[in-house]
């Protein structure tokens, strides 16, 4: 038995091949250009720029710290219902981040408290399905089946009620890791109201929801109704881009936000996002594109 707890055990096992080494490369060039073109202008633009997370192992950790410091070099952090106001209400005066994560692995509690440490405050999308596995065998099958990855220990709802206790916010990324957009109309109305209450009932509230895989193609509009009827405030994707302010306040139905993931020790590479976010936002990165 053996859980992956280093980033580098990971990359052992899932390396990232040729495609995703040029990639590596192209990023890194991106990130030159951007510094000879200056990237304080960008990044000081007032806009709110939600990031996520899925992991923070071991030897990820001294990176995720220098990440918050230079993050907040030019901007102020806010838990995730904050920003989602500030969006919602046109608020956004200056440069804002908010941090989440999904999936709910258990080297989150190390990730929640490095947040802390900078006064930042995240949002961690669980599910719950996922919370409630506790042998080895069952972990490393659904790690393998739903999250196409090897066997990452899960928090437990002690875990979870510890993250509350920092500060810190639970939403839902569906049961079991989900594709909406592939899942039967019946089976994610009964998946959606399901996640809903055990969340509220585990953690007192249940405001915000994830899906998973995060593409627009992984969502539809149905999926979009679905959320709010069963009492979600909120719906984020994984897509990138950032938000600035609207010509008017939205309504949550509408409101889409887009998360940029982040592999923390690729710092350049995220502030390369973040520039390229910064210089391409619309007001129509606030909507639902259904």
């Amino acid at each position: 038995m053996k859980y992956v707890e280093k980033y580098k055990e990971l990359k052992e096992i899932l390396p990232q091949g040729v495609r995703g080494s040029l990639r590596s490369v192209a990023l890194d060039a991106l990130y030159l250009l951007d510094q000879a073109k200056g990237i304080e202008a960008p990044l000081n633009k007032p806009r709110v720029q939600f990031l996520y997370i899925h992991h923070i192992f071991k030897d990820e950790e001294k990176s995720f710290e220098t990440l918050l410091k230079k993050l907040s070099e030019n901007h102020q952090f806010l838990s995730y219902s904050e920003a989602v106001d500030k969006v919602l209400k046109g608020e956004i005066d200056k440069p804002y981040i908010s941090i989440s994560s999904d999936d709910g692995f258990k080297n989150n509690i190390r990730a929640a408290e490095i947040l802390s440490e900078f006064g930042a405050k995240s949002c961690f999308f669980i599910n719950p399905a996922a919370v409630e596995i506790t042998s080895y065998e069952e972990i490393k099958k659904y790690c393998a089946s739903q999250l196409w990855r090897p066997a990452v220990e899960f928090m437990n709802w002690d875990d979870i009620n510890r993250l509350q206790r920092m500060g810190h916010e639970i939403g839902s990324h569906t049961m079991n890791h989900t594709n909406v957009s592939t899942s039967n109309e019946a089976f994610f109305i009964d998946d959606c109201h399901q996640t809903f209450d055990i969340i509220k009932s585990r953690c007192g509230e249940a405001k915000h929801f994830a899906y998973p895989f995060g593409n627009f193609s992984n969502f539809n509009e149905k999926g979009r109704k679905i959320v709010f009827d069963a009492g979600f405030i909120s719906c984020a994707s994984g897509e990138r881009g950032c938000h600035i302010q609207h010509d008017r306040p939205l309504l949550n139905e509408e409101l889409c936000i887009r998360r940029d993931h982040m592999v923390v020790e690729r710092l350049s590479h995220i502030i390369h996002f973040l520039v390229r976010n910064a210089n391409t936002v619309t007001v129509s990165n606030n909507l639902f594109p259904y």
